[in-house]
């Protein structure tokens, strides 16, 4: 029988929000668009891949475990409801993507925008996913008296948030390499006299 990981989901969220956040907010426009020669993808990209996920992982969530009971507010994707496939002029075969199975020449071409609209965006898809993982949290505190097709729900929802979490992670590792690459320096890398 498994047990439940002990570790604080949300606050572990929390922590890799604060990181990739503040590491986009020291870049610039020019350099979330930079691509390596032959290489499809940008930091912007990563960006709005993560945002989108994050704001896709609720709905998705709800979707495969319905009648959780959940007190969920606000729309459950940020990115239908405003529209931003549109308003950021995707092309049609992007539009229902999270960013997930493009085509490399699809990804190269997105048109990834500037720098405020998509951390606006980022920090709300956060933010949601945060509410929603405290929500749960709060509706399943533990696995007492639970029934049990409840029980594994619940348990294979926090695993997947868990696997979602490696996920980011993943995404800041390909951001810093795009970063160094572009500057000499990593955020693991600190800068000493002047070099």
């Amino acid at each position: 029988m498994p047990i439940p990981a002990a570790y604080d989901a949300l606050h572990s969220f929390k922590d890799i929000h604060k990181v990739i956040l503040a590491f986009a907010e020291e870049l610039t426009d020019e350099q979330l668009n930079w691509k390596p020669e032959g290489y499809s993808t940008s930091i912007g990209f990563h960006l709005w891949h993560l945002a989108r996920e994050s704001d896709y992982l609720r709905s998705a969530i709800l979707k495969h475990y319905p009648g959780l009971g959940l007190d969920i507010k606000g729309d459950l994707e940020i990115w239908i409801s405003e529209g931003l496939a549109q308003k950021w002029k995707f092309p049609v075969e992007a539009h229902e993507t999270v960013g997930t199975g493009l085509s490399d020449e699809t990804a190269a071409s997105l048109p990834i925008p500037k720098k405020d609209e998509l951390l606006a965006y980022l920090q709300r898809s956060y933010e949601a996913l945060e509410d929603f993982i405290e929500e749960i949290d709060s509706v399943f505190p533990n696995y007492e008296s639970m029934e049990q097709k409840l029980k594994k729900n619940i348990e294979m929802i926090r695993y997947n948030l868990l696997v979602f979490l490696t996920h980011d992670c993943r995404h800041l590792g390909m951001m810093e390499c795009l970063k160094g690459l572009q500057t000499g320096f990593g955020s693991a890398t600190e800068k000493r006299n002047g070099k």
